[in-house]
This record gives C-alpha cells, structure tokens and sequence, in this order.
C-alpha cells in the first residue's frame, strides 16, 4: 500500500471515531468535568483541534493555520491573537467561554479536510523530508504519526468522560472494528 495513502486511511478512522464519540452531546455534557480541576470533553476537542491546527500544519509545511488564514476566530469570538495557545485550561485562563459545539465541530471538519488536501499533494518520498528547521530529526512522517496518536489517545479521554457521564455508553457503532 502506498504510505501516503495509509496514512489519509488512519487520519480519517481517527477522525471518523472522534466525531461519532462527539455525537448527541448536550451543552452540558460537553462543558461537564469529572472533578473541579479535569478537562471536559469541549477543551479537549479545543485541544485537539488547535494542536492539529498551530503545531501540526506550519511543522508540516501544510502552511498557515486556519484559525488565521479563514478567522476562526471571528466565528468562535474569540480575540484574534488569543487563544493561539493549545493549552486544555487556556480559555478558563483567559476567561473565555467554551465553544460552541457547532463551532468547535466545523473547525475540526474545516482542519481536517485540509490536512487531508495538503496530504494528497504529498508523495511518499515527500514524507522522509524534515521541514523543521529546528528539528531537522523529524520528518513530515514523525509529525503524521504523532498527529494520529496524539488525536486517538484524546479521543480516549472523550470516551472516558462520556462513561463517566453515561454509564452505559460504548464506542459508536461501526468504530470498534478493524477496517478493511
């Protein structure tokens, strides 16, 4: 298989389990925390898709993030030079509401979408390119991998809290198998 298009296949299963797992949750699920101090399920998707976003697209070389290049933060209403952080309590820092789920769940789509054209103008030899000047160690290939492990092991934490919250909740239908 070519490596270019196993890594757009393990992009779109984690995405595809993420958004399922964000399906039919309330305003207060989302913002609802375990304990005074953890995270809810809205800054953890914040994290992810601001991670993706600021870290993931300049290291890359996938270009501009779109929070800046389409402002999202006109649509989130947020302050344009905050929050760039990716920090999971940043917006409690500064203050800032969480975001709205049909906000939060279209920059994720909008983000993701994108990655996956950026990938589709790479070929597999593109991806053992290091683009980071400072890292010349990690190539395009390293920074996919960590993308896709670092969204499955949040997608973990969504999963946990919503067993918290619904004691009776299982992965969505269709997402616990083996794809072929």
């Amino acid at each position: 298989m070519d490596t270019v298009k196993f890594v757009e296949q393990c992009l779109n299963e984690v995405h595809e389990r993420l958004v399922k797992s964000l399906q039919d949750l309330s305003p207060e699920e989302l913002v609802w925390r375990p304990a005074p101090h953890a995270n809810c399920i809205a800054e953890i998707m914040w994290h992810v898709a601001r991670s993706e976003d600021r870290m993931a697209r300049p290291r890359i070389g996938l270009g501009l993030e779109l929070w800046e290049s389409q402002q999202w933060y006109n649509r989130f209403g947020y302050p344009r030079e905050q929050p760039l952080d990716t920090d999971y309590q940043l917006l409690r820092k500064l203050g800032l509401p969480p975001p709205r789920f049909e906000d939060l769940l279209a920059y994720i789509e909008a983000i993701h979408q994108d990655t996956l054209d950026k990938l589709h103008s790479l070929s597999s030899d593109d991806l053992d390119c290091a683009p980071d000047l400072i890292h010349p160690e990690r190539s395009i290939a390293s920074y996919f991998r960590h993308l896709i492990t670092h969204n499955n092991n949040h997608h973990g934490q969504v999963d946990y809290i919503r067993g918290l919250m619904q004691p009776k909740w299982d992965l969505p239908p269709g997402t616990g198998i083996v794809q072929p």
